[in-house]
């Protein structure tokens, strides 16, 4: 990974707006997909469609935040925007909370694809080793950067888009009264799981590193917009067909509701379609935990002033193995683990570009810091 692999706003590492668009969804659109729909159904029913579109709105106003924070140093990522304004410690102890973030957000990720793989596929096989198999190909591609990371994300958005299209036989199946009546519990339910889909909206945080890369700075906004809208798209697709083939009842007993409801699907020529679709879904998780890996090295050579980028990527992910090895967390765990993260994430994303946006406005008005 060479230093301009790593530079903010390099010529060799800039991409397009499709690039930066699917770059923050491919990070939103991860492990959550398959279990939104029962986590919606375990709080305000079928109602939490409802919840989903309230989630988006939240996380397009936070992510139109984070823009215009960007703006104020267009050049430099957030390490070294805060550096700026707040000075060089203040860029470290930045720095040092984002490799935290980032390294534990692109390992449970990456924990909770092993352990799906585990009991869908090869329930006889450690976790561990498992996690070997995936550490090559993250290795290759986030070395070679931004740039590469998007047009990763670019290829695997064009891949999947027959998912979709199949998941479409499952109308026949599908009992539309399960959705009425509409607020059948009225607004707090869904009010309540409100902050359940603002959490599965993370990952457009990473607009805090791959802005000063994006070689259109001016359609950053609408970027951002529709990256969270395809997020919100696929979402909703996926929390509707549950509803609609599964009852109330029957959903909230599935973890992984959206690949148990493929299970259905069924083809002469194809015995287990679900297998298929899981297999392809591998490659939609990969695109979630590798962005944060990149913004972890980024961190770690930031704070540690230099050093060789392709040794960081090296122990983290070495790192990952000797965890999972050591831990070997169970399901439960999981979730448990994701659950606490989210309160982390729910800091990251929403309120510290709220306040550092407060903060920079108010500053701002004085010549002092007005270069």
């Amino acid at each position: 990974m060479s230093r301009d692999r790593l530079k903010p706003d390099s010529k060799q590492n800039r991409i397009t707006i499709v690039q930066f668009v699917l770059t923050i969804h491919s990070m939103q659109l991860g492990v959550g997909a398959i279990s939104i729909p029962a986590d919606l159904a375990r709080i305000s029913g079928t109602d939490g469609w409802i919840a989903l579109i309230m989630g988006w709105a939240v996380s397009v106003v936070a992510s139109l935040i984070i823009v215009q924070v960007m703006k104020r140093y267009p050049k430099g990522t957030i390490l070294e925007l805060i550096a700026h304004y707040f000075g060089q410690w203040a860029g470290r102890l930045t720095a040092l909370v984002f490799v935290v973030y980032s390294a534990i957000f692109a390992y449970l990720i990456l924990d909770r694809m092993v352990l799906i793989i585990q009991s869908w596929i090869m329930q006889q096989t450690p976790p561990y080793t498992l996690m070997l198999l995936f550490i090559v190909p993250a290795y290759v591609i986030v070395k070679g950067g931004v740039r590469i990371i998007g047009r990763y994300s670019e290829v695997v958005v064009l891949c999947s888009l027959w998912m979709p299209l199949a998941m479409l036989v499952l109308l026949k199946e599908a009992n539309w009264l399960h959705l009425l009546p509409v607020l059948k519990e009225g607004w707090m339910p869904v009010f309540k799981t409100v902050n359940t889909t603002i959490i599965t909206f993370l990952g457009f945080e990473s607009i805090y590193y791959i802005y000063p890369n994006l070689d259109r700075k001016r359609y950053a906004s609408v970027g951002v917009a529709i990256a969270n809208t395809l997020t919100l798209l696929v979402y909703l697709f996926l929390t509707l067909i549950c509803f609609l083939v599964y009852s109330p009842d029957q959903i909230t007993q599935f973890n992984d509701a959206v690949l148990s409801v493929v299970k259905i699907i069924e083809f002469r020529f194809l015995e287990r379609f679900d297998i298929v679709m899981l297999t392809c879904y591998l490659l939609i998780i990969s695109k979630t935990w590798i962005p944060p890996l990149y913004i972890a090295v980024y961190c770690t050579k930031r704070l540690l002033f230099g050093g060789k980028p392709e040794l960081y990527l090296g122990v983290f992910l070495a790192g990952m193995v000797v965890v999972t090895y050591l831990w070997n967390p169970d399901w439960n765990e999981s979730v448990d683990a994701l659950k606490w993260f989210s309160n982390f994430g729910i800091a990251i994303a929403y309120v510290f570009p709220l306040c550092l946006w407060g903060v920079l406005s108010v500053m701002l008005k004085f010549k002092r810091w007005q270069t």
